[in-house]
């Protein structure tokens, strides 16, 4: 059967249409909604984590204030025995070098001709010393020299200065050297 429709096109029902929103209207809110949450607990964590970190610094600079009698008490004593280490240090150097000079002394002695005065010996730096003295011949420094050398205890003997002088009426020869030290170990030191 065929059906007409006789009423006016502005009577007739109007149907209804339900449309529901698109799921891509949504979307951009439900991005946001997500950041909103995502920026709400990060803060929430972060606030948490900052205030546990106030805590443990007051617990901390609590203790250090506690401790701080004590710290400045170990840096004293710190500083105490450096200074003390210091003080052992020199004296160990000098009870090292306690013979050593002593030794020295002995062979430019040994070594020393007739007729030859030393008139300084000094220490010019490191193991490295200068002599001089006053002779009457150039054959008694020569001889001076080659028993210095021949000295276990010196080495590198060089003739710096040789010249003519005068003591009161006399003519005789003044001269520098100059020599290296050779340590020897204690026990060597003491055989001879």
């Amino acid at each position: 059967m065929i059906r007409i429709n006789l009423l006016p096109r502005e009577e007739l029902p109007k149907q209804r249409n339900i449309n529901l929103p698109q799921v891509g209207a949504f979307a951009p809110l439900a991005i946001v909604l997500v950041a909103v949450v995502v920026i709400a607990g990060s803060h929430f964590h972060q606030s948490k984590q900052i205030s546990a970190l106030n805590v443990t610094i007051a617990e901390e600079e609590a203790e250090s204030r506690r401790l701080a009698p004590e710290i400045a008490k170990i840096k004293r004593l710190n500083k105490q025995r450096k200074d003390l280490n210091d003080r052992l240090d020199v004296i160990t150097d000098l009870d090292r070098d306690r013979y050593f000079r002593v030794h020295l002394m002995d062979e430019l002695n040994r070594s020393l001709p007739d007729h030859m005065w030393l008139t300084r010996f000094e220490d010019v730096g490191g193991d490295s010393y200068q002599v001089e003295g006053v002779t009457f011949s150039n054959f008694l420094i020569s001889d001076f020299l080659q028993s210095v050398t021949n000295s276990p205890w010196f080495a590198g003997v060089d003739l710096t200065v040789a010249e003519k002088g005068a003591i009161g009426e006399v003519q005789v020869i003044k001269f520098k050297a100059r020599a290296r030290a050779v340590r020897r170990a204690p026990k060597a030191a003491f055989e001879g």
